[in-house]
């Protein structure tokens, strides 16, 4: 980006100037046709063919170009909006990251008038009512941020930052340790887990690869929620907890003590406007029941057992 940040610029106006002139040249074509078909009926309907073919292309190339424009400004916007370098941990990183937040902003500042008259930006984003979240924990740094992940009218409604259950090896829990050290110096009130829910989807990131990089790990629609719970974590400090069964995963969140239990209770029940099975996957389920052996001799039950996991209850009692 910092070699080629003058040929972003120029290519994204290029592009719109193109289109222009594609469409001025298609429309001189259509007027002269038109004017021909004062004494040619098939010129005409030739003008009417160019019309109608130009505006197709115009609308679909111009949703194109939106699409890239707004892409680009994206990135560009995440990247401005991320911490300045004096807040990274390691020194040698400061350079860089300044270097690509100035050119990022010089960009921008090109490109943002086109981008605009393309497709207006999002308002910026207010806090929601629901946050769960450690009474230390300030949501300025990640607002700014999350404003341009979302699409244009969808609400934010839950802000949660639970501890991240990752599960992790002995090695690679000796380098996560590592880099926690290092994050928590840049940031020691950031929790360790952003969830985001919106009214068309949840949004989960590491909190610190979002505030340094704008990164997210799940982007998962509302409507694979199936079932939502909230708990207490059985963990000696009888923390809330929620859980999480989506249609591809099971998901464990924990919160600090001092999360109070009425925002994850609140957080939770958000979570359950959505909760369902969709007759086409509980068709599913019952095709394969019925899929199963009634009878049979070892051999047979003993492949049953192969495909289900182990001490599984519904082959035992689908079994009798």
């Amino acid at each position: 980006m910092q070699t080629n940040a003058e040929a972003i610029a120029f290519d994204a106006y290029a592009l719109l100037s193109s289109l222009k002139a594609w469409t001025g040249y298609h429309a001189l074509r259509a007027a002269r046709a038109r004017a021909a078909g004062r004494e040619d009926a098939a010129e005409a309907q030739y003008a009417e063919v160019i019309a109608r073919d130009t505006r197709a292309e115009f609308d679909s190339v111009l949703a194109e170009s939106t699409s890239l424009v707004d892409s680009l400004t994206r990135e560009l916007r995440i990247t401005v909006e991320l911490p300045g370098p004096d807040s990274w941990p390691l020194p040698g990183k400061r350079k860089d990251v300044k270097a690509a937040r100035e050119t990022s902003a010089r960009l921008l500042e090109a490109i943002a008038p086109l981008a605009d008259a393309l497709h207006p930006p999002t308002p910026p984003l207010e806090a929601p009512s629901i946050v769960c979240a450690p009474e230390s924990l300030t949501l300025e740094p990640y607002l700014p941020i999350l404003r341009w992940f979302l699409k244009d009218g969808e609400a934010l409604r839950v802000l949660g930052f639970p501890d991240q259950l990752d599960a992790f090896g002995p090695i690679s829990a000796i380098f996560s340790g590592a880099k926690e050290k290092l994050a928590a110096a840049r940031d020691k009130a950031s929790a360790k887990t952003l969830v985001a829910v919106t009214d068309r989807r949840i949004i989960t990131a590491r909190a610190n690869a979002f505030l340094e990089q704008g990164e997210i790990v799940r982007d998962i629609p509302i409507d694979l929620v199936r079932y939502v719970r909230a708990a207490t974590a059985q963990d000696g400090n009888a923390r809330p907890a929620i859980d999480l069964i989506t249609r591809d995963e099971n998901i464990r969140w924990l919160f600090q003590t001092d999360v109070a239990d009425t925002e994850v209770d609140a957080l939770a029940a958000v979570l359950a406007e959505s909760m369902t099975i969709p007759d086409v996957e509980r068709h599913e389920f019952q095709r394969r029941r019925y899929a199963l052996p009634q009878a049979g001799g070892k051999n047979e039950n003993a492949s049953t057992r192969s495909t289900e996991p182990a001490g599984s209850d519904a082959t035992a009692c689908d079994s009798e």
